[in-house]
């Protein structure tokens, strides 16, 4: 396995629905296909030493495949169900919470080297958000913080986790970099766009100045910090 293409035959091999195909029940389907898009940006971390960051472990697949393709990584599993923490080997940690619990930062901030967190729980946008803003701030310089799944919301197929307005709004600012695009034309014409930042909360808009790069890709978002 050389070159791009690793991450997907990995995704296959540990049966996650992360891959190009998933075998439930003894049938192959389509997978969501996150893999292939995800190793553009995740290749060049392979040989780095960091930790990686999962919300939401299911069956804990996608934990070994992870650790597999970062052979000096340190991967964290964050999941309520405390069965889970049967997955614990080598290099591979779990901690039972809530994702968008207020102490979850505290949990994890015995690790300083976190290059990468995948956002893979509720799916709502509101809890996507809250966790975005909890925990994007510990993503070292250069790394990744990647929500999946994000259909979910938009067709409101968790109606018990209904989404201010709000949070949505800021959260699809996000993703189409509607921010990084007012931001310069703030510069140019601050007189017609600084109040847009003004109705932000002052921690979104401390967010925003840490945000490299949003990157749509389908059914899910990458961002990079500063």
């Amino acid at each position: 396995m050389n070159g791009l293409g690793i991450l997907d035959e990995l995704g296959l091999k540990y049966n996650t629905d992360k891959a190009s195909k998933y075998t439930i029940r003894g049938n192959v389907i389509d997978g969501h296909d996150y893999l292939r898009q995800y190793e553009i940006f995740l290749a060049p971390l392979r040989d780095e030493t960091f930790t990686l960051v999962e919300l939401g472990c299911f069956t804990g697949a996608s934990l070994k495949m992870w650790k597999e393709y970062f052979p000096a990584g340190h991967i964290v599993g964050i999941d309520l169900n405390s069965k889970l923490s049967s997955l614990e080997e080598d290099r591979i940690s779990f901690i039972c919470s809530n994702a968008v619990a207020g102490d979850l930062p505290e949990k994890l901030a015995v690790y300083n080297d976190i290059l990468c967190i995948i956002d893979d729980c509720s799916h709502a946008w509101g809890d996507q958000r809250r966790s975005f803003e909890m925990l994007f701030p510990m993503l070292k310089s250069g790394g990744y913080y990647i929500i999946e799944d994000l259909e979910c919301g938009a067709a409101g197929a968790y109606p018990a986790y209904p989404p201010e307005v709000m949070d949505a709004q800021v959260f699809w600012d996000y993703a189409m970099d509607r921010m990084r695009i007012l931001r310069v034309s703030e510069n140019r014409n601050p007189e017609k766009y600084r109040p847009f930042f003004g109705q932000l909360p002052v921690h979104i808009q401390e967010l925003e100045k840490q945000i490299d790069m949003a990157l749509i890709v389908p059914g899910s978002i990458i961002f990079r910090k500063k």
